[in-house]
């Protein structure tokens, strides 16, 4: 049944940090770009602290999200957004014939009294960002990044509300990404999501890997040394962790000078060319301009 929680768990609270939620559900994915699933699973099951947000950044978020939505509204003539309760407009939905403890906020739900039931909803969700990079053009497919496409998709999921708009400011307009509710992804996702949940009972974590995020989530499990202790492994893994570390080193050299060589090519333009192909920019913000290279996807090349 699928049920609207007029009092749903606080946000780091015990009971939020062993639910699904739908802000969760890109790290369980391991879609998300801001940690990883290593982390969100020791965060899950109660080893680690959930990651501080930056409290700036967050107000900015509730400030924009009003004129982001007003916007959206402005731009679907005949819809309302629900009206704030508590000086709250978010609403948490549960599920509660999924398989797993669930929770699914949304920034906004608009309504149009005029649509057929079923059609009378709609998710309105309100994005910022430093750039527009992750994103495709409005109505091209694609154009959400896939960590936001995976949460509004357990939104729409959880809600019952099959269609929702993804709004993100980054610079002039906010654009209006429309996304429908696709029923073989979403069983898809619960289907990984117990899988999740098993793991998370059965004490099985997910495997290490190169994020900044695990890195730091390893850290923190073991914050303490004890003095004169010792661990012993073999000389191949040993030799294989070194090397690493020291081509680590010299790949960081190597872009020092090959982003030091585009920026002398350059000089005071703003783009490098290959033929048709954009390779570098130079960008400014606070300090002087720095060169940031295109993928090598885009090149057609490729890692060796």
């Amino acid at each position: 049944m699928k049920e609207i929680l007029k009092f749903p768990p606080a946000p780091g609270s015990p009971e939020w940090r062993g639910m699904v939620s739908a802000s969760k559900v890109p790290a369980i994915l391991g879609l998300s770009r801001y940690t990883s699933q290593y982390r969100m699973w020791h965060e899950m099951a109660g080893n680690l602290e959930p990651g501080g947000i930056d409290e700036n950044v967050a107000a900015w978020g509730h400030i924009a999200e009003k004129s982001i939505a007003a916007w959206w509204k402005h731009q679907n003539p005949g819809w309302q957004l629900n009206r704030p309760v508590r000086g709250n407009t978010e609403l948490a939905y549960r599920d509660t014939n999924l398989p797993f403890k669930n929770v699914a906020t949304i920034d906004r739900r608009a309504y149009n009294r005029n649509n057929a039931h079923a059609d009378r909803f709609h998710i309105v969700e309100c994005k910022t960002a430093r750039s527009l990079d992750d994103w495709g053009r409005p109505g091209e497919e694609d154009s959400v990044p896939a960590d936001y496409y995976a949460q509004v998709q357990f939104q729409m999921g959880v809600t019952g509300i099959k269609t929702a708009s993804v709004c993100v400011l980054a610079f002039g307009q906010p654009e209006i990404h429309r996304v429908e509710f696709d029923a073989t992804i979403f069983r898809g996702m619960v289907e990984r999501i117990e899988k999740w949940c098993c793991s998370l009972r059965d004490g099985t974590p997910p495997p290490l890997d190169s994020s900044v995020a695990t890195y730091e989530a390893v850290r923190g499990l073991h914050p303490d040394i004890e003095k004169g202790t010792r661990v012993d492994i073999d000389h191949t893994t040993a030799v294989d962790l070194a090397t690493a570390v020291q081509r680590e080193k010299e790949a960081k050299a190597a872009a020092r000078l090959a982003k030091s060589t585009a920026a002398d090519l350059m000089g005071c333009a703003q783009y490098l060319y290959a033929g048709d192909t954009k390779v570098a920019t130079r960008v400014a913000t606070k300090s002087t301009p720095y060169v940031k290279f295109s993928s090598l996807k885009s090149l057609g090349g490729h890692c060796e």
